[in-house]
C-alpha cells in the first residue's frame, strides 16, 4: 500500500506541474496507471450537440479510427456517456453498465460501433472545465480482460476529487465555444430527437419521435413505459406505427436512417 501510495503521489505531482502544458494528459495517465489496470484513456469534451473534440487518446491509429473517428461521426449521440456529459449537472465517477439503458447490449449502437471497438467495461471521470458543457475523462479494459472490480472502482473514486480539480484548471485553458444557449438551464434540447424531426420531415408525432430516440438509445419497451409514464402495450403500438410510417421493419434499418441523416448534415 505505501509503494502504491508513493507512486501515485510522484504521478500526480508530474500531473499538477503539466498542467496547461501538452503534457498534461499523459501525466494524468500515468497517475491513474499507478492505483488501476485499464488499455485505453481518453478525454472527450462536448458542447452541446456539438462534434465531440477528443483532447487526448492513447490508441495507435487504427484503433483511434474505430474508437474515435467513428465515434464523431455521429453515433456519439447515443453513447451513455455522452448523455451524461450533456444531461443533468452530474459529475464524477460514472460506469458504462450502470448508465446504460437495459437494452443497451442489443442495440444497433452496440452492435455497429461499440462491439468494433473491443471495449469490454468502462469508467468515466465526468467533469465540468468552464466552456465546455462537460468533458468525459474515460478508461477501458478489453474484452480479454476483467471487468473493473469493486477495489478498482474505490481506488478511481478516491483519486477523482484531485483529477477533476486538475481538469478542470487545464481544460479551461483549452479554446472551447460558449456553452450553447439551453444546455445550463436544466433541460438541454435532445439533439438525437432534432435529427429525428429532419429525417422523418413531420412523418412522426412529437410522441413518435420521443419513443424513436429512446429505441435507438437501447431502451425496451418496459423501460420506455416507465421512463414516459405510459402503457407498455402503448408503446408497442406507437413502435409499430413508427416502422409502418418509416417503411421499415427493423431497428437496424431504423439506425441506417438515423446514421445517414447524420452523415448528411
Amino acid at each position: 500500500m505505501d509503494k502504491e501510495f508513493s507512486a501515485w503521489n510522484e504521478a500526480i505531482a508530474e500531473a499538477i506541474g503539466a498542467v496547461g502544458t501538452n503534457d498534461f494528459a499523459p501525466r494524468i495517465e500515468a497517475a491513474l496507471r499507478s492505483i488501476v489496470d485499464f488499455d485505453i484513456l481518453m478525454a472527450f469534451a462536448y458542447s452541446g450537440a456539438e462534434k465531440p473534440v477528443c483532447f487526448y487518446h492513447n490508441m495507435n491509429p487504427e484503433r483511434m479510427r474505430t474508437v474515435v473517428d467513428a465515434y464523431v461521426s455521429g453515433p456519439y449521440l447515443l453513447d451513455p456517456f455522452y448523455g451524461a456529459a450533456t444531461g443533468p449537472q452530474i459529475d464524477g465517477v460514472l460506469r458504462l453498465r450502470d448508465l446504460a439503458p437495459d437494452q443497451f447490449h442489443n442495440s444497433e449502437y452496440y452492435r455497429r460501433h461499440y462491439v468494433l471497438t473491443g471495449i469490454r467495461d468502462e469508467v468515466g471521470i465526468v467533469c465540468r472545465p468552464a466552456g465546455w458543457t462537460g468533458v468525459v475523462i474515460s478508461f477501458t479494459r478489453p474484452v480479454a480482460a476483467p471487468a473493473f472490480g469493486r477495489r478498482d472502482l474505490a481506488a478511481i473514486r478516491a483519486a477523482e476529487p484531485v483529477i477533476q480539480t486538475l481538469a478542470k484548471r487545464h481544460w479551461r485553458h483549452r479554446a472551447s465555444p460558449a456553452t450553447p444557449a439551453g444546455w445550463d438551464t436544466g433541460t438541454p434540447p435532445d439533439p438525437i430527437s432534432e435529427t429525428l424531426s429532419r429525417m422523418t420531415d413531420g412523418i412522426l408525432t412529437p410522441r413518435e419521435i420521443e419513443i424513436t430516440s429512446l429505441v435507438l438509445r437501447g431502451h425496451s419497451s418496459g423501460s420506455i413505459s416507465r421512463h414516459l409514464s405510459i402503457a407498455e402495450g402503448t408503446v408497442k403500438i406507437h413502435r409499430k406505427n413508427i416502422y409502418q410510417k418509416l417503411d421499415i421493419s427493423s431497428q437496424s434499418e431504423l439506425f441506417a436512417m438515423f446514421i445517414l441523416q447524420l452523415s448528411g448534415q
